[in-house]
Formats: C-alpha cells, structure tokens, sequence
C-alpha cells in the first residue's frame, strides 16, 4: 500500500511542478491492444479469451536538453475467459504510474521508444476476490515497429 501511495504522491508533484513551471504539455499519447481468442486444445485454458489493455497519459515536459519525456498515465487491463475457475484469466487491473520515455530514430519506416518507470496497480479477480492484491512496480519497457518491404 505504500509503494501505491507513494507512486500517487510521486504523479501529483510531477503534475504540480509542471504546472507551476508554465510549461506547455508537450502531449497527450494514448496506446491500446487486445487479444480475443479461442482455444479448441484440451487443457485448463481451452474456449474463449479476450485480454486487452489501454493507456491514457500526458506527456509534460523534456528533461533538459535532451529527448527524454516525462509522462505520467493511468491504465486499465481486461482479461476474461469463459471458465471461472481460471481466476488468473477473469480480472481487471487499473494502474496509475510516471515513466520517463525516450524515442528511439531507426528508419524512415521504422519507429521505437523506451521508457522506464513505476506504477501502482490492483489485480482484481472477478471469482476469487480474496486472491486481489494491490502492488508498486518498476518497469522497463521497449517497443519497436516498422515494414520491411518499406525500407529505404
């Protein structure tokens, strides 16, 4: 609970600093994906799945001189299955963090970024409530795309 409430505080400073510095939003990104799926196999995670996630954050200034961004977000994670007992698969995650973000410039075609951060979430199970935890995470993350057919 902590770590949780530490994170909050952490978001509300950034957010205040940022605002009393007049400092202009520098944007408002956005990012989702999702699965729904089907298993016809005859283990545990046989029949229907959808798990999707989305994130909404505000990206409030550059570090200095250089490409760093500070961003902080909210988010929320689905997953639902068609077997109850499959807890692990039948639960909402809402999460609040701050990350510090930097592109990454390959190609024409290609893009990327890196972030590295830390936030708070709460697991909650949809039919086993006494297994919801509360937890602080740290993370590094990477992420890259392009088209091969499209370079230059």
């Amino acid at each position: 609970m902590k770590k949780y409430l530490a994170a909050i505080f952490t978001v509300i400073c950034v957010c205040f600093a940022a605002r009393q510095s007049g400092a202009e939003i520098l944007g408002y990104p956005w990012a989702t994906w999702g699965e729904l799926s089907y298993s016809t196999s005859n283990d545990i995670e046989k029949g229907v799945k959808l798990d999707l996630y989305v994130e909404q954050g505000i990206d409030w200034t550059r570090l200095g001189g250089t490409q760093w961004i500070v961003n902080n977000f909210v988010g929320l994670g689905l997953v639902v299955s068609d077997h109850r007992e499959d807890f692990w698969n039948n639960r909402i995650r809402p999460a609040v963090g701050l990350k510090l973000k930097h592109p990454v410039h390959m190609s024409v075609n290609d893009w990327g970024e890196l972030a590295i951060g830390i936030r708070g979430e709460y697991f909650g199970y949809f039919h086993e409530s006494d297994k919801s935890t509360l937890r602080g995470v740290a993370f590094f993350q990477w992420s890259f795309g392009g088209d091969w057919k499209k370079r230059r």
